[in-house]
């Protein structure tokens, strides 16, 4: 049974002034036994977080209470809207040890709007765990090549019926998010710089900040999941 993963979007934020709509994502990924980690990087404003950059990260029973949690962000100024759902290309063994060693080191990265921004981050993680972005017989698009988060949710292809809104999130259980990113839920996880972020790598994938922020931002529209 191949692993499983998760890019979640929400297509409006953030809401600059005067600036079109980029859009955020987070992340998810299936552990061997069932359980699921998820988490994203919502930048220093957060009022949440780890207090730096606006990592969080939680562990959860299996895919439902996955989406379930990052329906109820909402909550926390933190809205997320629908998802893709990612199956490993068979043959391809996830690596989720690597993934959290990634995510480690994700959560001690200054927060750039245009460069160390969820998308990339989101990108590191996936790329991980599925040992050089596996996906659904194809490769993870590059952030280098679509950096605004909605286009590159738009180029990750899966089928039509892996990708949904989310659960409609219900306020009754507000208190279950409460504890988000307070709390580390990788102890004990040594942090893991990518291979890929190293320009001495045959396989570099650039972070330019000054670039995308000098590059002409057009809002990027993303389409309705088939259950809309």
């Amino acid at each position: 049974m191949p692993a499983h993963a998760l890019v979640v979007l929400c297509p409006k934020r953030p809401d600059l002034a005067g600036q079109p709509l980029l859009g955020h994502v987070a992340w998810g990924f299936e552990l061997p036994h069932g359980d699921w980690m998820i988490g994203a990087v919502e930048g220093d404003g957060w009022h949440q977080g780890n207090g730096f950059n606006g990592f969080w990260s939680e562990r959860v029973p299996d895919l439902g209470q996955a989406l379930r949690h990052f329906s109820q962000m909402a909550y926390h100024q933190a809205e997320y809207n629908q998802y893709k759902l990612l199956t490993m290309t068979p043959n391809v063994y996830p690596d989720p040890d690597g993934a959290m060693q990634v995510m480690k080191w994700v959560s001690g990265q200054k927060y750039e709007l245009f460069g160390r921004n969820s998308m990339n981050s989101a990108y590191d993680i996936l790329r991980a765990f599925s040992r050089g972005g596996n996906y659904n017989h194809q490769v993870l698009p590059s952030p280098d090549l679509n950096w605004i988060p909605n286009g590159w949710f738009n180029a990750i292809k899966v089928p039509d019926q892996d990708y949904r809104y989310l659960p409609v999130p219900v306020h009754a259980f507000q208190s279950a998010t409460e504890a988000v990113a307070s709390e580390d839920t990788l102890p004990g996880v040594e942090p893991l710089f990518p291979s890929w972020r190293d320009p001495a790598s045959a396989e570099y994938v650039p972070v330019d900040a000054e670039a995308a922020e000098k590059a002409e931002k057009s809002e990027v529209s993303v389409p309705e999941p088939a259950d809309a």
